[in-house]
């Protein structure tokens, strides 16, 4: 990408080097597929029996979306607590994570979904005006320059705006660097103008347009006031840099392959709808006498109705009509195991999504601690905790929380082994303080429908056998 280029050079010759590489032109795919829109495969030209060529627009399940949205359902809930060593200091420490500006509890699931999609992202803590603000920062907006094995110690975030300046149009780049040593954290503030969009142009004084902010900025501290925040996974797309993966980098092609198939699903009613041939000279009025001689002009066929397809040559002949077998159990069937494939490779395992023709679902509401659904979700929360945890860590401090510890715990009620629970299920109804119909549909996944025609097959067996060796049913 061109600004990152030019931010790169400039800052190169400032000796400070960053290793740009694809990073951000691969972000800007994973946001493609993301966005549900890939430019270069949702639309597309086809040619016509005409000769002509048609741009259409390939429908999508969207499934990168949903993939980044289950992952940051798995990774934090409303449920998911963040505890001080006290009461008094857990309230306090929410009213600033809850608070209007920051709204802890809607934004992170939403800064997580990103961070699944876009590989990277960043959170920053600072005083604004009195009151500890969080910084939100997508993936594509932040650029590493210190790292050492994976962990960013210094990164600089970058925001763009525009000015109108008589007829010209100014576009400004505002580089704030984050560095943290061990000892201080330090903030400070670049800001580039251009008349050339996508170009950083030349460096100007930051107090020109911020004259109130404190520039650099430096606080001694043990403990950085932004945390670069990426999935639990190596990147294998650019080995040089600390710059994370996104979940579905690897499969791009299932999403695709998802994506054909839906398509074809979706044109298949459209294509294979009912159509009647008729001859064309009978779409058209015919004069009408009745029996006072007055004339008029019929239309025996309904020109809007797009079943009608009028053609030459059918005079005297009765009309046709051709009904297409749907293939939709095929397609159907198709997209399942395209789903199978997209599941097992982001890490959900086999079967954790559906579709049944309508929507995609999640295929349990339950995720068993021997599953890989599981294993993953374990895998990335550390991640999310050690981020979350600095954090915290940077909040109190900002507003002089005093705590012995902080305590984060995840949300586990998605979690339960399978054998366990039914276990405890099959306990219940042997003491008696549950129904067998109950076991069926809680443990077995039965309707009560099901459930019931179970029990009473199970009933039948057990008369047949009765009468069949002469055994008195008590």
């Amino acid at each position: 990408m061109d600004l990152y280029d030019n931010i790169a050079n400039a800052l190169n010759k400032k000796g400070i080097n960053v290793a740009i590489g694809n990073m951000y032109d691969a972000m800007s795919i994973w946001k493609q597929y993301w966005r549900g829109s890939v430019n270069d495969f949702h639309f597309y030209n086809v040619k016509l029996a005409n000769g002509t060529t048609k741009t259409c627009e390939r429908l999508t399940m969207n499934m990168a979306k949903k993939v980044s949205e289950d992952f940051a359902k798995l990774l934090w809930t409303e449920k998911t607590q963040i505890q001080l060593s006290n009461k008094k200091a857990t309230e306090r420490l929410w009213s600033v994570l809850d608070s209007k500006e920051n709204s802890l509890t809607i934004n992170l699931p939403i800064f997580i979904e990103k961070v699944c999609a876009l590989g990277s992202g960043m959170l920053v803590e600072y005083k604004k005006e009195g009151k500890t603000i969080i910084d939100y920062i997508d993936g594509d907006c932040i650029i590493p320059y210190k790292y050492t094995n994976g962990y960013i110690n210094g990164v600089i975030s970058v925001s763009t705006f525009i000015e109108k300046a008589g007829e010209d149009t100014l576009y400004y780049s505002h580089l704030m660097y984050h560095e943290f040593d061990g000892v201080n954290y330090t903030r400070y503030n670049e800001l580039y103008v251009s008349n050339v969009e996508n170009e950083l142009g030349e460096e100007i004084e930051f107090s020109v347009k911020y004259p109130n902010v404190i520039n650099p900025y430096i606080i001694k501290t043990d403990t950085p006031h932004f945390q670069v925040v990426r999935p639990n996974l190596a990147n294998n797309y650019d080995c040089n840099t600390p710059m994370g993966l996104s979940v579905y980098a690897n499969s791009l092609d299932k999403l695709k392959s998802i994506d054909l198939k839906y398509d074809s699903f979706m044109r298949e009613f459209d294509l294979g709808r009912k159509r009647i041939l008729v001859d064309r000279a009978a779409l058209k009025a015919q004069v009408n006498v009745d029996e006072n001689g007055k004339t008029s002009m019929v239309q025996y066929f309904d020109s809007n109705d797009q079943a009608y397809v009028a053609i030459n040559g059918m005079e005297g002949q009765p009309v046709k009509e051709i009904d297409f077998t749907l293939r939709t159990q095929e397609h159907i069937d198709a997209i399942n195991a395209d789903l199978n494939w997209l599941s097992s490779g982001v890490g959900l395992g086999q079967n954790f999504y559906k579709f049944d023709g309508k929507e995609v679902k999640t295929a349990t509401e339950v995720i068993s601690e021997n599953s890989d659904t599981f294993r993953t979700r374990e895998h990335h929360w550390l991640i999310i905790h050690d981020a979350i945890y600095d954090l915290v860590k940077a909040v109190c401090e900002l507003e002089g929380i005093q705590t012995k510890s902080i305590s984060i715990i995840s949300d586990d009620s998605i979690i339960e082994d399978k054998n366990a629970k039914e276990l405890r299920a099959m306990q219940k109804v042997s003491q008696g303080l549950s129904s067998k119909k109950k076991f069926l549909i809680d443990v077995e996944g039965m309707t009560e429908d099901e459930a019931q025609k179970e029990l009473q097959e199970i009933a039948n067996e057990k008369q047949s056998n009765a009468e069949m060796f002469g055994v008195k049913e008590e």
